[in-house]
């Protein structure tokens, strides 16, 4: 395609991407013909795709991404920033007097391509130029859809030292001048402020000292001092409350929303009340002057990290605009805005961390946006006004994929394929569907009826087929070989389920169990008979220790106060977060400071203070004489830096203690997923025995074998194995699909084979 000299000169923004259903490779075929963006001055412009010959000539102002360009590329240019993902001609950056130009040269050749004349070829290790590139590259994925942009992104910090930054001598002598003019100004503004501060000290010392001599003396006669506060004021003052932000308001005002109101976040109900029951914990929330209160402290940020897969939602929800939406109380179009990146909000709105506030650019400052709460309340008023109806897909392909694995990967996956008229098939080696959102996750964090098993009757009315109780490569019934088979694809979503141990003495006694173990079997026993089979391991009148925090440390401590144990403990071998971000993790990252979740506040008001102990190792267990836990022997720990700059912990001695206890709960965490599959199938694995796939293809060593979830990445959030089982469900589209025909005229034969093989499906 080419476009005339001037095509950028008055415009704002613009974006060129191959068409939808192509199927060649965008970074090594050109999109964009000679000269574009000639003499541009103002605007950007991302291309996914390579640029022919004279790139850039002459811009001054254009800030641009190509994934490729032709010979003499940012010839003479004067200003604007040029970021290029790939291979560049010869001659770039001839007579370049101006701007900066950042040039990806993975194989080393770019020096070579290169005119030195007018320019330096430097590193980029600036954190400004870093945040500059970084960014760049992120509109450009966002724009785009660049999967090129979507790997760099995902292993920047590797990829950086290949990027190179074109930097004009002249304009960086000019640059490094007006720096030390700023701060040899600043450094002058700062002593003069210094010394007017000064003299301000010594006179209001004087000045005080003046005034406390008059008080004393009018004071005596009784009257107030003119200019002075009297102490009787002064106590009234003291017992006026300072003026507080609302939350809610019934006409909320969008204009400067994130100044006028204050955040409010989820709610939970009273302690007191929901310690006895098996509820959401969670509040629900309704349209109401509360949301609209606060979708209206959204500042709709020119870049928002929010929705950066990097630093916020890996979704990349469009966050700004369902909330702005919410606000104009446009609530079926918010959930169509929705559901665009998730398939199941209904599930995130109520587990996930939200890395998306601790990115949202109000958090800089203020408090961020509420925005897991407004999430939660779309698809939650989605359900009630009856929006949610089954839609299957219009035409089937005759493709067959078979998941294994139901969770959040497995079913997100699924929901994705069956929509692109494939036939699904999910199979779950426990007797429901729904994995860790199941069995892993307490009915008070998520109701399985209301909330999980609704969402897959509606899957299963849209087509997608569900098999329980199918122990994929261990049944006969179900062996890889059959799937294989009887499936063009597979998909492996079987998570991250083997537990980390804590190898110790005493560690066989009867008592000492891992999380998972005991909170599965709780959800079971509940579903099946409201706990009144016995089938589960109770806390009921016991002293329970709970090792390991995070999310599941949680869990165990609001379930086993649900039994009515007597006391819970909770320990944590890490050091206490601190209160706010520390000076190492700043803002985008996820904020790693101390919380009180709902198990936390629940201990606190049953048993009068928060169950957590920190640097806390445990050393062994100790028996009673019939083989049962009885207490554990611990040791405080200090964390320092060894020689080389890593943290490690010393026991500190002395510190020795003994807490009782009949039920240990090991909740620390997970090391990847089971070993049957991949032994069974041959897959290669990474050394954190995960399902070796690359993130972006997700395709294993095994021709048409898929893995998505924490089974490929490691323990991770129920919104990143979303994310992952989608973005497996378009990688297993396209290879079903690459000889670009679908295979209906075996419809018929299919659909014989789907009937038989109903006649072993069992659906919840």
């Amino acid at each position: 395609m080419t476009k005339p000299k001037h095509f950028l000169k008055y415009c704002g923004k613009i974006v060129v991407y191959p068409p939808k259903g192509s199927n060649f490779d965008p970074k090594e075929n050109i999109v964009i013909g000679n000269v574009a963006l000639y003499g541009a001055t103002v605007g950007e412009a991302y291309f996914n795709g390579m640029a022919a010959e004279r790139f850039c000539v002459r811009n001054s102002g254009v800030k641009a991404v190509v994934e490729g360009v032709g010979d003499h590329g940012c010839e003479y240019m004067t200003g604007g920033t040029v970021v290029v993902l790939g291979k560049t001609g010869r001659n770039f950056a001839a007579g370049m007097s101006g701007g900066i130009a950042y040039v990806l040269d993975v194989d080393a050749t770019f020096q070579s391509r290169c005119n030195p004349e007018l320019v330096d070829l430097d590193k980029v290790e600036e954190e400004e130029d870093i945040m500059t590139l970084r960014v760049m590259i992120q509109q450009h994925q966002r724009h785009t859809n660049s999967q090129l942009a979507r790997e760099v992104l995902a292993d920047f910090d590797n990829i950086l030292p290949k990027f190179v930054k074109v930097f004009p001598r002249d304009y960086k002598r000019i640059l490094a001048s007006m720096k030390e003019e700023k701060i040899a100004k600043e450094a002058a503004s700062r002593a003069a402020n210094e010394a007017d501060e000064q003299e301000e000290a010594d006179l209001i010392k004087k000045d005080a000292f003046e005034e406390l001599k008059k008080l004393a003396a009018m004071s005596s006669n009784g009257k107030d001092v003119p200019g002075l506060i009297s102490v009787q004021n002064l106590q009234k003052v003291s017992e006026t409350e300072l003026p507080t932000r609302p939350t809610r308001v019934p006409d909320a005002v969008k204009n400067r929303g994130f100044i006028i109101y204050e955040r409010e976040g989820v709610s939970y109900r009273d302690p007191n009340v929901r310690m006895n029951d098996w509820k959401e914990v969670m509040e629900e929330a309704k349209p109401s002057p509360l949301l609209k209160t606060q979708s209206a402290r959204c500042m709709d940020c020119g870049t928002p990290f929010c929705h950066q897969e990097n630093s916020g939602c890996p979704l990349g929800n469009k966050i700004p605009e369902f909330n702005e939406l919410v606000y104009q109380n446009r609530w079926r179009e918010a959930l169509d805005r929705l559901l665009e990146t998730n398939n199941f909000p209904e599930f995130t709105g109520r587990v996930c961390p939200a890395p998306c506030e601790g990115s949202c650019v109000l958090g800089i400052i203020e408090n961020p946006v509420s925005i897991k709460n407004i999430e939660c309340s779309i698809i939650d008023k989605a359900f009630e006004e009856g929006w949610m109806v089954p839609r299957p897909p219009l035409r089937r392909t005759g493709k067959r994929v078979a998941i294994v694995g139901s969770g959040p990967a497995g079913l997100a996956a699924a929901d994705q394929l069956n929509r692109m008229g494939h036939f699904v098939t999910v199979f779950e080696r426990a007797d429901r569907i729904g994995g860790l959102m199941m069995y892993g996750v307490p009915n008070m964090k998520t109701d399985k009826v209301d909330i999980v098993q609704r969402r897959v009757d509606l899957m299963a009315k849209e087509g997608v087929n569900f098999v329980v109780n199918a122990n994929v490569g261990k049944d006969p019934m179900y062996s890889l070989d059959r799937l294989r088979e009887e499936n063009d694809a597979i998909v492996l979503a079987v998570g991250a389920t083997k537990p980390r141990d804590l190898p110790v003495p005493g560690r066989e006694l009867s008592g000492v169990h891992f999380a998972m173990e005991f909170l599965h079997a709780n959800t079971k026993s509940l579903l099946d008979s409201n706990l009144e089979d016995g089938k589960y391991i109770s806390a009921k009148g016991k002293k329970v220790v709970v090792i390991g925090g995070g999310d599941t440390g949680t869990d165990c401590i609001g379930t086993s106060i649900r039994h009515g144990c007597t006391n819970i403990v909770n320990l944590e071998l890490l050091p206490q977060p601190p209160r706010t971000r520390a000076p190492g993790n700043p803002w985008p990252q996820w904020p790693r400071i101390f919380r009180v979740d709902y198990g936390h506040q629940e201990a606190a008001t049953k048993f009068g203070k928060d169950p957590r102990s920190y640097e806390v190792l445990t050393k062994r267990f100790v028996g009673d004489e019939n083989g049962n836990v009885k207490a554990l022997e611990v040791i405080c720990v200090r964390w320092e830096k060894d020689a080389g700059g890593k943290f490690q912990f010393k026991e500190i001695e002395g510190s020795e203690e003994m807490i009782e206890a009949d039920l240990v709960l090991l909740a620390m965490g997970f090391l990847g997923p089971e070993s049957t599959l991949s032994e069974k199938l041959g897959l290669e694995q990474d050394n954190r025995s995960n399902f070796k796939a690359d993130y972006g293809r997700f395709s294993t060593n095994v021709n048409g074998v898929f893995a998505a979830g924490d089974c490929r990445r490691g323990q991770s959030l129920v919104v990143w194995a979303i994310s992952e089982g989608r973005q497996a469900a378009s990688q297993v589209d396209k290879y079903l699909m690459r000889d670009g025909q679908d295979n209906t005229t075996s419809l018929v034969e299919r659909g014989k084979r789907q009937q038989d093989s109903s006649k072993q499906t069992v659906m919840t």
